[in-house]
């Protein structure tokens, strides 16, 4: 709802309550109500407001990979306080165990078992701003030590984009050299894409977005550019490990359109123009059709292509997929 902003002697501006408002919280004339300032706007209630949220997860008899998505869930939905409780005698795998158990180089820390509070600390680290402040015999209490606004958003949200677009060119290069070597530390880049995707959305969630009409395109964006890391990961796995010592020449022309496709896309998402909009949309009906074609020359006879190949070429295509949405999420950005 709309009120009127009324100007009450030289530096003072007031607006009026809705009627059925104050009733039905018996707000009076005299009495006080309690504002409290954010990053979009003023929230007003009747109560001081404690903005602190405050959660409990009880890990007991969780596996690694669901303590992964309770820890995910209340962060993004950001809560500020997590007590977390756990059995002081259960042992937990490497809580990396199944990310990046194909690149990891210690084979100690994907066999060896983990206490609850070194599990804990492991899958905190993980997150902007978490930190530990209190242990005890059978609980831990997590805390966000940083104080969340739009800025942060803006940096967080670009420094995604920056870390995609690092993957792309090193798997490019990687393939332009017959290289994998660059590609043994991607896995960790992808971690780093998911922790500032996480951050992203804890800050929309907790402050929203400049326009808030658009703060559906703004989480549909991220969750689209964090598949899209995900494939890239995916791709350098094969490279690194199905395709070791072999020539990677016939990946060479998908991989190039494809990162290009993403470039154009990044750029386009900063400085928008319909110009590039038809560049990309030409590019993509290029890179829709390059895999059938492929199929279609190698039917019917001996495939120069293995079927890792195969593999990777359709990795391509869903990154592509991927940007083709991407794309067309950021022209309904300008309406």
């Amino acid at each position: 709802m709309k009120r009127k902003i009324i100007k009450q002697g030289h530096n003072t501006l007031t607006i009026t309550l809705p009627n059925d408002w104050a009733k039905e919280h018996n707000v009076k004339a005299g009495g006080e109500i309690d504002v409290s300032p954010r990053d979009n706007g003023l929230f007003i209630s009747t109560e001081s407001v404690d903005n602190k949220r405050c959660t409990t997860i009880d890990i007991s008899e969780m596996n690694i990979p669901t303590i992964w998505k309770y820890f995910m869930a209340v962060y993004r939905e950001g809560y500020d306080e997590i007590k977390v409780i756990f059995k002081p005698g259960e042992l937990y795998d490497y809580p990396y165990k199944y990310m990046i158990s194909q690149a990891i180089n210690s084979k100690d820390k994907l066999t060896s078992k983990r206490t609850p509070t070194e599990t804990i600390q492991d899958i905190t680290n993980r997150f902007i701003g978490l930190e530990i402040i209190e242990h005890h015999k059978n609980y831990c209490i997590i805390r966000d030590m940083t104080d969340i606004s739009t800025k942060e958003f803006d940096a967080s949200f670009r420094r995604v984009f920056l870390i995609l677009l690092q993957m792309g060119e090193e798997i490019q290069e990687s393939i332009q050299n017959n290289n994998s070597e660059p590609l043994q530390n991607i896995n960790d880049m992808d971690i780093n894409v998911d922790k500032f995707h996480d951050y992203c959305v804890r800050v929309l969630n907790k402050t929203g977005f400049k326009d808030a009409k658009k703060s559906h395109l703004m989480f549909l964006t991220l969750y689209f550019l964090e598949i899209l890391g995900d494939e890239f990961k995916l791709v350098s796995q094969h490279i690194c490990h199905d395709m070791a010592k072999q020539d990677l020449k016939n990946l060479l022309e998908l991989a190039e359109m494809t990162m290009n496709q993403f470039k154009n896309y990044y750029e386009s998402f900063y400085s928008f123009s319909k110009d590039k909009v038809v560049l990309m949309s030409n590019k993509d009906i290029e890179l829709f059709s390059y895999v059938p074609e492929i199929y279609r020359k190698e039917s019917g006879k001996k495939s120069k292509f293995t079927h890792m190949e195969f593999e990777i070429f359709n990795h391509f295509r869903t990154i592509s997929l991927l940007i083709n949405s991407l794309i067309e999420i950021r022209v309904e950005m300008e309406f």
